[in-house]
């Protein structure tokens, strides 16, 4: 074992032997350069709570203590071990029998395997003799701010954006110590001594751009660098939300997307439009999600709208050896790196040739290749899957796992957690907004938002995660899946089938192809994708039909009032896709209305005398086959009325200029779609 590599020692036993032996292991270690990861105050050193690991991303460590006794968030220790430097040591507290966890059990399992075949990991059970660790060299602090051979060239892709043709963004990708973030601090600050007056950085969040701001003020000595924002004469580096960056007017000499897979891809492709100077970093394997499904979905939005992109990838860690065994045993144990099955063996797939399979977790453990295909799978398909997602799976008793095998193969997969079976009392306490459980997302919302006051009697299961090879997709897996589930849980006493996710088109497509009805708009946006959640149902009982069905009337009798008040700023697709699919009974309308319609496009009839007409009609005419005849421009108009904007955002969103130009147009439409109306 080199110096530079870096030691891992897991300590089995009884919490104060564990206390007393972390001791004696770092001893002689700096004891300002280390830290303790336990939800227990009791370690005689720096502690924090697991949860709270992500904070220190950047920061660099000689030695840590994983306290795993009670708890193992996998997470938090995918983060803690990316800040360990060349030489440090990593002390994994493990009870000396381990509970009833399947993630438990492989974790420990392949910890036996490395130590046998990479003598990097020590397992030392209570009693035996404690090995000693070496001490790590010091780094000079100068070398950290000097660009590696693969941040120099990173860092020249970097100014090549900003110097160099317009619309043509760059992607950089690393795996986690590789300098990424560093090097992007780096060109921030270049950018600026050039003469950049304005660097603009976003990411999820802001403390995943700490170092970013830490390496540019290092280069700018005379900055002043409040947290998020650096400010040097008249020019500044400063960090704004994605979401507050899509809506605000902010121009910037180059915008930097950090950790860009954790960012959804329509928000991406609004950046995209809106700066035309962009770099957009992610991390390929990181324990906050992935990157490589990030490359696949991304890359098509960005030959369709800037082609002649660029792509570095940086592969040198900086902060360990390269080939270091404590890496490769934490990507192997979070399957960081897994992948779903290769394109060339699944290529001829269709779904008529697909076998249904309900996974037997505790086989799943022993078959590394297909845990790998599965998890694969949904790093691909979900931006934020974690490592903890597989801990969920293995050991939750309420989910289940469906699969779709092609040949062996794992080519689509669903997970399911289970919901209901809610007590009276309960029920009515979530029903009247005194109680919130944790979980329970559809019984609970039935009660408390669409106020089903039977709903939670019912037994459900939710599907949480759902995916189909990309390489596959559009042949009709996933339906297929999907109607498998449905006559598989239709044997058992289940009473609704549902799901919840971020609304688009595409999804609300594909799930009411499958027979699933729309009973609920979230109120709220997503503070990261700026979406609105949306809930589909499927009964699978007569009780479940029952409630099925007083949830889709509720939403069709309030859709007129939720679309001028609750969602006017939605798109005009997105709603013409939710009223064909709510398909609200419009109310019948009166001679009167109708002599509104008529007079107000055949002759001048002002627009307030005819609002309410208007929109009953329209409303209606939204649903029609003939609305698609109407240009982009036209449904546009027609969509904004029902919603009832102000005239200056309609007049600036289509290019009109004025109520009366805007009245003018809309009296056009109207007279276009009466014609419609009157062929059919």
């Amino acid at each position: 074992m080199t110096i530079n590599q870096r030691q891992c020692v897991i300590l089995q036993g009884d919490r104060d032997w564990c206390q007393s032996s972390s001791q004696v292991l770092l001893a002689n270690f700096d004891k300002d350069k280390l830290l303790c990861l336990s939800n227990y105050a009791d370690f005689a050193h720096q502690t924090i709570p697991q949860q709270q690991a992500q904070k220190y991303l950047g920061k660099e460590f000689d030695s840590v203590i994983f306290d795993a006794l009670d708890d193992f968030n996998p997470d938090s220790f995918g983060a803690i071990v990316g800040t360990i430097k060349a030489g440090g040591a990593l002390i994994v507290c493990m009870a000396n029998t381990l509970p009833d966890s399947l993630w438990l059990q492989r974790f420990h399992q392949l910890a036996i395997d490395y130590s046998t075949s990479q003598q990097i990991i020590q397992i030392i059970k209570q009693g035996d003799k404690l090995p000693s660790l070496a001490i790590p060299k010091p780094r000079r602090e100068a070398t950290e701010y000097n660009p590696t051979g693969d941040q120099q060239v990173a860092l020249e892709g970097i100014l090549n954006v900003v110097h160099g043709h317009r619309r043509r963004p760059l992607v950089l990708s690393s795996d986690r110590g590789r300098g990424k973030s560093a090097v992007l601090g780096m060109a921030a600050a270049a950018l600026i001594k050039q003469g950049k007056t304005t660097i603009i950085v976003t990411a999820p969040s802001l403390a995943t751009v700490d170092t970013i701001f830490e390496h540019a003020a290092h280069l700018l000595p005379e900055a002043k660098l409040k947290k998020g924002h650096l400010v040097l004469n008249n020019t500044e580096i400063k960090f704004i939300a994605p979401d507050a960056l899509i809506e605000s007017d902010q121009k910037a000499d180059l915008l930097l997307v950090d950790e860009a897979a954790a960012i959804p891809a329509p928000m991406l492709e609004q950046l995209l439009h809106k700066f035309s100077r962009i770099v957009f970093a992610t991390t390929l394997h990181g324990y906050e999600g992935t990157g490589l499904g990030f490359a696949i979905r991304f890359r098509q939005i960005l030959e369709q709208y800037t082609p002649n992109w660029h792509s570095l990838r940086m592969t040198k860690p900086i902060r360990w050896s390269e080939n270091d065994a404590l890496e490769a045993f934490s990507f192997k144990a979070l399957l960081l790196d897994a992948s779903p099955v290769d394109y060339a063996l699944i290529e001829h797939c269709q779904s008529v040739d697909c076998v249904l399979e309900k996974i037997d977790r505790k086989q799943l453990i022993n078959d590394e290749t297909s845990l790998a295909e599965l998890f694969g799978l949904m790093v691909l398909a979900h931006y934020r899957t974690r490592p903890s997602d597989l801990q969920l799976m293995l050991d939750r008793e309420d989910v289940s796992v469906y699969v779709m095998r092609y040949q062996g193969y794992i080519v689509a997969s669903a997970w399911l957690v289970n919901e209901g079976g809610l007590d009276d009392e309960l029920a009515k306490a979530i029903h009247g907004g005194t109680r919130r459980l944790k979980g329970q997302l559809l019984p609970q919302s039935l009660l408390a938002h669409v106020g089903v006051t039977n709903a939670g009697l019912l037994k459900y299961q939710r599907i949480i995660r759902i995916a189909v090879h990309p390489a596959i997709q559009q042949r009709g897996i996933g339906h297929a899946l999907l109607n498998n589930i449905v006559s598989q849980v239709r044997q058992s006493d289940l009473d609704i089938l549902g799901t919840s996710f971020a609304v688009s088109v595409d999804l609300l497509n594909f799930w009411s192809k499958s027979h699933f009805t729309l009973v609920r708009i979230g109120l709220q946006q997503d503070d990261v994708s700026g979406s609105h959640s949306v809930m589909m149902l499927q009964a699978v009982s007569e009780a479940g039909q029952d409630v099925v069905s007083r949830a889709q009337q509720r939403i069709q009798h309030h859709w007129s009032y939720l679309l001028p008040n609750e969602f006017k700023h939605l798109e005009a697709a997105l709603i013409i896709k939710l009223s064909a699919i709510i398909s609200a009974t419009s109310s019948q309308l009166s001679i009167w209305d109708t002599q509104d319609i008529l007079a107000f496009c055949q002759q001048q009839r002002p627009y307030e005398s005819c609002r309410i007409a208007l929109s009953l009609w329209l409303a209606h005419q939204v649903k029609q086959v003939h609305f698609e005849k109407l240009s982009t421009m036209q449904q546009q108009l027609s969509i904004m009325t029902l919603q009832q904007r102000e005239w200056p955002d309609i007049g600036k969103r289509l290019g009109l200029n004025g109520k009366v130009q805007i009245i003018n147009a809309l009296r056009d439409v109207v007279a276009l779609l009466n014609s419609y109306d009157e062929l059919g």
